[in-house]
């Protein structure tokens, strides 16, 4: 065996064992950028715990996290693999069902921690996930503490019969606070639909609300709704 292929074999060795390191690391990259992602998925599930949520929308923070730590982990220090992705990515269009910001803060949650386990920051990216998780949950609930609770209630009259501030005694004797949002014509103008902002009394009963309303407005539709954000005046 001459000098040439003698060192040929043993480069040949060192890039087998450098590609064996380089999976080994891109591995354990990932497997953190999902543990961290299902620890985003914890804090998540904590402020949503008794309201309804997609266990695909969890799913998908898991993965992201996943999938951003292996592109970061590939593409690594090279530039023009970098530019290739991008021009790639730039034409997928992001879109998102979501109803709720926060779905999508905590994308971006899990696109972090999945950024830094690529890089290799796995520490800063626990401790990033753990903070930033800490903070939305208690802003949440200290939000949710002190907000009231604002309805959105949508009364239909005939046009015929509709008036000036004609359910506003009835409004302050079951809410703290109201605001009439929209008035609009339907059924070819036969029909006025009033919608109000209410923040409703804890101790009213909804049923007798509805009752003294739909005796007011000729039997006509009312429909109660739960709006998240909405803004009211006082009475």
């Amino acid at each position: 065996m001459d000098f040439g292929t003698a060192f040929s074999s043993v480069i040949d060795n060192f890039k087998q064992i450098n590609m064996l390191e380089n999976s080994i690391s891109i591995t354990l990259s990932v497997l953190c950028a999902i543990g961290l992602g299902l620890l985003v998925v914890l804090f998540y599930n904590f402020i949503n715990r008794g309201s309804s949520f997609s266990f695909e929308f969890t799913l998908t923070l898991v993965t992201v996290a996943g999938v951003i730590a292996m592109i970061i982990s590939v593409i690594g220090t090279n530039i023009a693999s970098a530019f290739s992705l991008a021009g790639l990515m730039s034409i997928v269009r992001f879109r998102s069902l979501q109803q709720k910001t926060s779905d999508i803060a905590f994308i971006f949650i899990s696109m972090a921690a999945g950024v830094a386990c690529g890089v290799g920051l796995i520490a800063p990216g626990v401790v990033f996930v753990i903070i930033i998780g800490i903070i939305v949950d208690a802003y949440t609930l200290i939000s949710r503490k002190f907000r009231r609770e604002n309805k959105m209630l949508v009364i239909c009259v005939p046009e015929s019969e509709s008036r000036d501030k004609q359910f506003d005694d009835i409004l302050k004797k079951y809410s703290s606070s109201f605001n009439l949002h929209r008035v609009r014509l339907t059924s070819a103008g036969t029909v006025m639909e009033l919608s109000y902002v209410v923040s409703l009394n804890p101790s009213v009963k909804t049923e007798e609300m509805l009752s003294e309303i739909r005796e007011r407005n000729s039997n006509f539709n009312v429909m109660l709704t739960y709006v998240e954000d909405a803004t009211v005046r006082d009475k």
